[in-house]
């Protein structure tokens, strides 16, 4: 895991153009760098992503509207995916129909995604066009970057922060959130009440969420270049182990006990009163849990320090794109001119330095400890080949642990032993 990441939402816009533009159907013949066919007509750019929450589909709607606008050559349409995006994505990569543009997510996906060719290197498009990247936050920019080849430009990310319920917090009489491990595990033994269905932390048990309790240990998951597995170690060990003791305690639950579906909504319905997430939680409690009260504070410190993971997404460019130039100029207005757009109206975080003194987080200082989180961050990311352990091992093994039904030094054992041999055998499973 290189040092230095949504909740299922619904969509806005209606799947009107699936299977009538994708890229390997329409527009095929070669075009200029400005723009539309050798028969006059735009050249079609779909731009794809998982379905997200109204706000977000309509901010990509709105800003594909306004690069069409002052690009009469191209066209380009939003095509959000609902289900499960890798596989859909997949499928249609196999089909010869994939989008134009989609959105590169971390954890395995990335890398699965360049090593197997389905999306092109960006570099010869960089250079023509003068792009700097100098700008974007090395962590995020390197998530998308393998053998010196840009694979994505950054969209956006987001560090892990806690989030509390300051009403439950007064009435508990506790002044505020947790500094550290000790108080993180007090106030939530306080502010649960099984009774009431009420829990001081709901969480499901996930590797993206133990994880920065390994590094907060001074432990790692894999090394620096995500060549070696690193569970085997007492700093991982101690890590993993406070983090099942929350549940085993009594002090956490998962999300299905208290009868949601993640932590934010768990915050949202008043079943608890902490959960770790990121910013993608804060539009969907302000919109869908008004009422509820929430703030964030930075994670707390445990042994060595107070690590959080952080989850960049970045823009793509298809193997199935018959414009990829066009595809290119899209990006550039997507990850240039319209990323302060993306965070003003998406409430969402930066990935260009530039933008962090932005007055529209001076105006809302909710996002404060979210950006004082953001440097002290390890990208989430694993190398090709751990697709199924990403997706079924790491939570299989983590739920056997919190269950009782394995001891942590057993689970990060299997974790351990079952990383290397993916490994040893080039990313095979």
């Amino acid at each position: 895991m290189k040092q230095v990441k949504k909740a299922a939402m619904y969509s806005l816009v209606g799947l009107t153009f699936l299977g009538l533009v994708g890229c390997g159907t329409a527009n095929n013949s070669n075009s200029s760098q400005g723009g539309s066919t050798s028969s006059g007509k735009p050249v079609t750019i779909v731009v794809a992503s998982w379905s997200g929450t109204n706000v977000t589909n309509g901010i990509i709607d709105q800003q594909l509207a306004d690069f069409n606008k002052t690009h009469p050559g191209i066209h380009a349409v939003y095509r959000p995916i609902s289900g499960n995006y890798e596989t859909i994505l997949k499928t249609e990569f196999v089909a010869g129909d994939a989008p134009d543009i989609i959105t590169l997510n971390n954890g395995g996906q990335a890398p699965t995604f360049e090593s197997e060719g389905a999306v092109i290197p960006l570099n010869s498009y960089i250079k023509q066009s003068n792009y700097s990247l100098s700008d974007f936050f090395s962590g995020a920019l390197n998530m998308f970057v393998a053998n010196g080849q840009v694979y994505g430009i950054p969209r956006d990310q987001s560090p892990l922060v806690l989030y509390y319920n300051p009403v439950m917090f007064k009435q508990a009489g506790i002044s505020g959130p947790p500094k550290t491990w000790a108080e993180l595990y007090a106030d939530a033994k306080k502010l649960t009440n099984p009774a009431k269905k009420i829990y001081g932390i709901v969480q499901t048990p996930q590797e993206p969420r133990w994880a920065q309790f390994v590094y907060q240990a001074g432990g790692s998951v894999m090394n620096n270049n995500m060549t070696q597995m690193t569970l085997n170690t007492p700093a991982a060990l101690k890590g993993f182990s406070f983090f099942v003791n929350l549940y085993r305690s009594g002090v956490a639950a998962q999300p299905q006990d208290v009868g949601a579906t993640w932590g934010g909504q768990a915050l949202g319905m008043g079943r608890a009163a902490m959960t770790f997430e990121g910013a993608w939680a804060i539009p969907y409690l302000q919109d869908t849990y008004p009422n509820t009260s929430f703030a964030i504070a930075t994670l707390p410190k445990g042994p060595v320090n107070n690590v959080s993971l952080d989850f960049p997404t970045a823009w793509a460019i298809t193997k199935d794109c018959s414009h990829p130039q066009q595809a290119w100029e899209v990006i550039q207005y997507l990850t240039g001119a319209g990323q302060a757009q993306w965070v003003e109206q998406g409430g969402l975080v930066t990935v260009r330095k530039s933008l962090i003194d932005m007055p529209y987080y001076k105006e809302h200082p909710i996002y404060e400890n979210i950006l004082k989180q953001l440097p002290n961050a390890v990208p989430w990311n694993f190398p090709n080949g751990f697709d199924q352990y990403v997706n079924t091992t790491l939570s299989n093994e983590t739920l056997l642990a919190v269950d009782g039904k394995e001891s942590p030094a057993q689970a990060l054992q299997k974790l351990q032993s079952e990383g290397e041999s993916i490994l040893q055998n080039g990313g095979s499973q």
